[in-house]
């Protein structure tokens, strides 16, 4: 009886240890791929390029490129802007993503007092 109890424990034990990788490794599979985190640059503009469409934000000793297309969104508060409006000097706000290269893609530039 107790030879009967211990094979029957391992092998539910065996059962268990060759099921659990197996399933641990679908729920890996199934997770859908977590969108990318939206990034914030807040500084002064430094230049201002618009054939590479390009920005220089410095924020304390740091400068960052920020790239922008035609879809990225120009504003000031809540109103829409024109990207002429941008001088350099001036005080921006850039909401945006890295891509995979690491490059900072804006989606809007917010153009601060």
């Amino acid at each position: 009886m107790r030879k009967m109890l211990v094979l029957m424990l391992l092998g539910l034990l065996a059962t268990i240890g060759f099921t659990a990788p197996t399933a641990t490794a679908q729920e890996k599979k199934e997770k859908p791929a977590v969108a990318a985190k939206e990034a914030r640059w807040h500084g002064t503009l430094v230049r201002f390029n618009k054939d590479a469409s390009t920005l220089d934000v410095k924020r304390g000793n740091s400068e960052r490129r920020i790239y922008f297309d035609s879809s990225t969104q120009w504003t000031k508060g809540k109103v829409v802007i024109e990207m002429s409006q941008l001088k350099e000097g001036s005080d921006v706000i850039c909401l945006g993503k890295f891509d995979e290269k690491g490059d900072f893609r804006a989606t809007r530039i917010d153009l601060r007092r």
